[in-house]
């Protein structure tokens, strides 16, 4: 199956000054201003679930940005831009070279590392540990949006028009889960607080980002995932919102990012008020004998809470792609 969910930025190269009167029409070299914006076109239609982080980067996430010179000449390295709710990012500002280059590559990478990237650290050539938090269960929360590891490059981004615009497209690297709980026969109650937890699942990995590969084949998006040197395994919190139907004006998913691995045999446990417990054992998935989360993918589940057991339809899903809209930057004046 095609993995295909992605999220897009748009980057934006703004002339500031005037081109040249040589009749050769000799590239400028007077600055100019590279821009990254995120952009959104796909509107959600659930009325009571709108997915986290899938269309744009949420407010107040940061991105880590390198961009170099076509020649592998390092211009930025892991320069830290902030997302504002517009779309926009704040952060300090980078531009074209100045030297005759018109082209630059950008790469760059959203995540939780155990060892975050900072202002002017090289590229990773090898792989970086990430992890995803065991707490997921805020809903839209920063556990779930930290976790969420995403990559996206472009090469031979060019200097050209006024502004200069280019899509830059972000994949989720990770795993996707989605539950959907509904109250069902005897009225059962969830506990208060951490009622709904996945057990046994590992939290964190290596990630090594790749300057030339396809992203949009799950082939070459696996193998930038690797284990951790020592992976962690634990249990993970997950969200308890229920809904009172599966249908898409009713449903309310509640969301967690998972490490690409074999869920089968995974249980899901609810916690109810009145004491006791309802479990759910994650099956094989139909003729593989094995249930892979796989990278891009999103695993939905459907469970009603019945005193007498659980009833749990699910399905697996690509996550769709997103284009980004065509960002804007404005001539700001001469100081």
């Amino acid at each position: 199956m095609r993995t295909g969910f992605f999220m897009s930025m748009a980057a934006a190269a703004m002339i500031l000054a005037g081109c040249s009167n040589d009749e050769n029409e000799a590239i400028d070299n007077s600055p100019v201003e590279l821009r990254l914006t995120s952009g959104v076109t796909v509107q959600q239609t659930r009325a009571t679930f709108t997915p986290t982080q899938s269309t744009s980067i949420n407010k107040d996430e940061v991105v880590s940005v390198w961009v170099n010179q076509t020649d592998d000449v390092e211009l930025y390295k892991a320069n830290q831009l902030t997302a504002n709710s517009d779309n926009s990012f704040t952060g300090d500002a980078m531009y074209f070279p100045q030297n005759g280059f018109s082209q630059v590559n950008i790469y760059a990478i959203h995540g939780n590392f155990t060892t975050p990237f900072s202002e002017g650290t090289a590229f990773p050539t090898t792989g970086v540990e990430y992890y995803v938090e065991a707490d997921q269960s805020e809903a839209g929360g920063a556990g779930y949006t930290h976790s969420d590891l995403l990559y996206a490059y472009e090469t031979k981004v060019e200097r050209k028009g006024n502004p200069t615009t280019k899509e830059l497209t972000f994949y989720h690297m990770l795993s996707k889960l989605e539950v959907a709980i509904q109250i069902g026969e005897g009225s059962p109650k969830l506990a208060s607080s951490d009622a709904v937890t996945l057990g046994g699942v590992k939290l964190n990995g290596k990630f090594t980002p790749p300057t030339e590969a396809t992203m949009s084949d799950l082939s070459a998006r696996a193998d930038m995932l690797a284990d951790a040197d020592e992976p962690n395994t634990s249990n993970m919190t997950l969200g308890q919102k229920t809904c009172t139907g599966f249908d898409e004006n009713n449903v309310f998913y509640n969301e967690a990012i998972i490490v690409p691995q074999e869920m089968k045999d995974k249980v899901l446990t609810f916690k109810l008020e009145e004491k006791g417990e309802l479990k759910y054992k994650i099956l094989a998935f139909p003729g593989t004998g094995q249930a892979v989360f796989e990278s891009g993918k999103k695993y939905i589940y459907h469970i009603t809470l019945n005193l007498t057991g659980l009833k749990v339809t699910s399905q697996i899903k690509d996550w769709e792609p997103v284009k980004a809209i065509e960002g804007t930057a404005e001539m700001e004046p001469e100081p």
